[in-house]
């Protein structure tokens, strides 16, 4: 086999058997080409495999086949009959078995048998392992097998699992009374003591995983649930589709919402204690084909109220000038990013830095996130014509020094906000946009003047998050010099950095995902005379990037090289959420 470049090099060293695959001619040669950019990103087999699959480079019957003929693995067939029972079938994580591409043929307490597209992944034998599980066996299937089976694995003994599920945490729910929950029936469902426990478990396991978001999700045959942890959504449970009314009625009760209503959305808010500890739920139900799917934002005040500036993942150089422009006595400043990309955060964390005696700090939010000691928060509600524009007009006559505008989302809004910092206050906002630059060309486009832009606007901050790599289980990188080269850094940042990669088979630390936790990549773009001229002359959002670019501001990828030089992330994270 004649070598192609460093291809062949990093397939030897990382995926021997996929040598074999050529050998037999699954994997064409030419096709080789095509991997050569995108196979240094895989540290995982499996995760290959499905992208071979996925993008038809490899016909997945043939290599099933290959499986069944080189190492003599027995063949899954579809009317091979299941028997899983449903006590030993929770105890595996849904999203582990969807990451790993495997499903659970027979399950009890005697034996399992799994159905695997890579039969020769050991890290699934050992978690099954370490799960409890003894005489494992494996057998291959197509990708199309496993996730067809996947789509049917729903727990069908609702009641029987949640009697058998002790609690080692206090759960406190504080429930308001309604005269719209009038439903004696609906009431007496949701009231029993499966679905009460359910409910419970759903939030307790999204609180103890550091999920931001949980999803319940209605569909023809199950109740999906999924938790966003680390910016990533996964599927952590299916339920029967019985218990979706029930479920969706609970959590009206908790949330003070009317039962009787299916076919509006509704909003509503939980409070539980956890240990004692406040968790607050922002609820939202939408009516879907299948039932009405329930979204619950955990918000934990407290890990808010504990953040300063240097929490955020600013660069040195660039936290010096965020600090001096949230000290300006008049001027805006926006954050920028698209929805989940922690702009409250840094705005809440700015607020609380300048949250003092002497200073008058107003807030309009829609919704309001988290409770601020020392701060006056007001809740948008558009339904009574209590607009982001109305609350900032009554702002002016309160004596504002700070004021935070959730959202520009209009002309009258921008109009009325750039206004304001032009009259001594300091105003913080929020923009969905792509990077700084751009900002400037929304709020033209929205329709404010110019002059008003270019004489207002500070500093423009644009922002996203990146997941960091698990302490306890990252990988010194081992890429060629070549592949760094192509990916951005120079040869100096190589001799400099620390770099590494994340685990694929992850460890209990980070739930065996290879990363834990998140933190924010910036691009921070203080706006100079030079740029206000520039804004005047009607130059182009390109024209004060490239002025930017010279003036040394760095881009947001520019940013997450930096943070994988450091060794926080990887560079897989930052080509996953990061343009070029």
């Amino acid at each position: 086999m004649k070598a192609k470049n460093v291809t062949f090099d990093i397939i030897r060293t990382k995926f021997p058997i996929l040598l074999k695959i050529i050998e037999y001619g699954i994997l064409p040669e030419d096709k080789l080409e095509t991997l050569k950019t995108s196979i240094y990103k895989f540290s995982d087999f499996t995760e290959l495999l499905v992208y071979l699959v996925e993008q038809k480079i490899v016909d997945e019957q043939r290599l099933k086949s290959f499986f069944v003929d080189y190492l003599g693995i027995k063949p899954y067939e579809k009317n091979m009959e299941k028997s899983v029972n449903d006590k030993y079938l929770s105890l595996i994580p849904f999203h582990y078995m969807e990451k790993k591409k495997f499903f659970p043929l027979v399950l009890d307490e005697e034996r399992i048998v799994i159905v695997a597209l890579n039969p020769v992944d050991k890290d699934i034998l050992h978690q099954l392992a370490f799960l409890g599980f003894k005489n494992i066996e494996i057998m291959v299937g197509t990708l199309s097998e496993i996730e067809n089976n996947l789509e049917t694995l729903i727990v069908s003994d609702f009641n029987g699992l949640m009697n058998e599920i002790e609690f080692d945490t206090e759960i406190e729910e504080e429930i308001k009374s309604s005269d719209e929950i009038n439903i004696k029936e609906a009431i007496a469902e949701a009231e029993e003591a499966p679905i009460v426990k359910a409910t419970r478990v759903i939030i307790l396991n999204a609180v103890k995983m550091g999920a931001s978001d949980i999803h319940i999700e209605p569909m023809e045959k199950e109740v999906r649930i999924r938790y966003r942890i680390d910016g990533i959504l996964r599927t952590y449970q299916k339920l029967p589709a019985s218990v979706k009314e029930a479920v969706t009625a609970r959590y009206k009760i908790m949330a003070n919402l009317d039962i009787a209503e299916k076919r509006l959305p509704q909003d509503g808010r939980i409070r539980v204690k956890i240990d004692g500890k406040p968790i607050d739920l922002r609820v939202s139900i939408i009516p879907t084909v299948y039932g009405e799917k329930v979204v619950m934002r955990i918000q934990d005040a407290e890990s808010y109220l504990g953040l300063k500036l240097e929490d955020l993942g600013f660069e040195e150089d660039d936290l010096k000038k965020v600090r001096k422009a949230i000290y300006e006595p008049w001027g805006m400043i926006l954050v920028t990013g698209p929805t989940g990309s922690g702009k409250t955060t840094t705005l809440y964390t700015v607020l609380m830095e300048r949250n003092k005696d002497d200073v008058n700090i107003v807030t309009a939010e829609d919704p309001v996130e988290v409770s601020i000691p020392g701060i006056n928060q007001v809740q948008i509600k558009e339904k009574i014509g209590l607009t982001f524009a109305e609350a900032l007009r009554a702002f002016l006559r309160q004596d504002p020094d700070i004021i935070l505008v959730g959202e520009i989302r209009d002309t009258e809004t921008a109009d009325i906000s750039i206004k304001a910092a032009l009259t001594g206050h300091l105003v913080f906002s929020t923009l969905h946009t792509n990077d700084a630059p751009s900002s400037i060309t929304r709020l033209l486009n929205i329709g404010v003047e110019k002059f008003l832009v270019g004489t207002a606007v500070n500093m423009i901050i644009a922002q996203r998050l990146v997941r960091k790599l698990c302490n306890n289980c990252k990988l010194p990188a081992s890429f060629p010099e070549k592949f760094w080269l192509e990916m951005g850094f120079t040869e100096e940042d190589i001799k400099e950095g620390t770099f590494f990669v994340h685990n694929p088979k992850g460890c209990e630390s980070c739930n065996y995902t290879g990363y834990k936790g998140r933190t924010a990549v910036h691009e921070v773009l203080d706006i100079d005379l030079e740029i206000r001229k520039m804004i005047l002359n009607d130059k182009t959002e390109d024209d004060i990037r490239e002025y930017a670019r010279k003036k040394g501001v760095r881009t947001l990828y520019q940013n997450g090289l930096l943070k994988v030089k450091k060794g926080i992330t990887d560079i897989a994270e930052i080509e996953r959420v990061l343009m070029r």
